[in-house]
């Protein structure tokens, strides 16, 4: 069973690492320690056959919208207007069981330090569900 675990976060989020427009809120030490736990539990997941792929993504004032609009695509800078919380990164996971994505979702949130949504993979246009 595939399941992706998504966190999010607003513009702080990228902040915190040094990642956004400021500085870093976060000492060198605790952002060496979190990329270094972010690396340790991708690799178990890796080592044990559990990950498919998982991504970190760019700060959102990168982020582009795109729409066709009269059979034409049309892109505006920026993520949904009026968002307060963008999809900050994500992991798609494949376990055994629903107990296990949850545990392992449980131990991502606690790496990132807020919750995160854990959602189902459909691998067969959403029949499956």
């Amino acid at each position: 069973m595939k399941y992706m675990i998504m966190t999010f976060g607003d513009s702080s989020a990228w902040d915190t690492l040094g990642l956004g427009g400021g500085e870093a809120t976060w000492s060198e030490d605790e952002i060496a320690a979190h990329f270094q736990a972010m690396g340790d539990f991708y690799g178990e997941l890796a080592a044990n056959g559990e990950l498919v792929t998982g991504f970190g993504l760019a700060d959102p004032s990168h982020t582009m919208t795109v729409e066709i609009v009269d059979g034409r695509p049309v892109t505006s800078d920026g993520p949904y207007a009026e968002t307060k919380e963008v999809l900050a990164g994500f992991g798609i996971i494949d376990v055994d069981s629903h107990d296990r994505a949850v545990e392992l979702a449980a131990r991502f949130s606690a790496l990132v330090r807020t919750k995160v949504e854990l959602r189902p993979v459909s691998e067969s246009g959403g029949q499956d569900m």
